[in-house]
């Protein structure tokens, strides 16, 4: 490949690369490659200090191609500042009718990015927590590689 050529693969991969906005919070929790028990919770906490902003959340889950289902139940346990709790059950579609997955990936490997909560606004300054269960019935549950939380500030129009 000339030189030339390298320049503009390169440009395009930072381009690719660096779109989308920068998120408040990211990170992600590998999954025993045993499979995941109903009991083995995925913890994530973060600090908030922008009570007026609205965010967006988002999950990332990958799993293998030896996942069973074409959804994935999860149930989710919100904590807040003060000690309060919320809780949540949440569907994802990971495929559609013939099978064919809706995420990415290359190999093996599939990933989702599932928006769950949009435009939220967070009423207390402080350290928050989310506590990630799987809720199928199959468990321990096979395929899924990680799970990861995301939260990104909504863009204002």
């Amino acid at each position: 490949m000339k030189r030339g050529g390298i320049y503009w693969v390169l440009c395009g991969i930072v381009g690719f690369t660096s779109c989308g906005p920068e998120p408040v919070f990211s990170d992600s929790a590998p999954v025993d490659s045993a499979g995941w028990q109903a009991n083995e919770a995925i913890e994530f906490t973060w600090d908030v200090e922008d009570t007026l902003g609205t965010y967006d959340f988002f999950l990332d889950v990958r799993h293998d191609q030896t996942y069973p289902f074409s959804n994935l139940y999860l149930f989710l346990e919100f904590s807040f500042p003060n000690g309060r709790l919320g809780r949540d059950t949440l569907g994802c579609d990971l495929a559609d009718e013939r099978g064919q997955w809706y995420g990415s990936g290359f190999g093996n490997l599939v990933d989702h990015r599932i928006g769950f909560h949009r435009e939220t606004r967070f009423p207390l300054k402080g350290e928050y927590g989310l506590v990630i269960r799987h809720a199928m019935r199959k468990d321990p549950l096979p395929g899924i590689t990680d799970i990861g939380f995301r939260l990104e500030s909504h863009p204002s129009e």
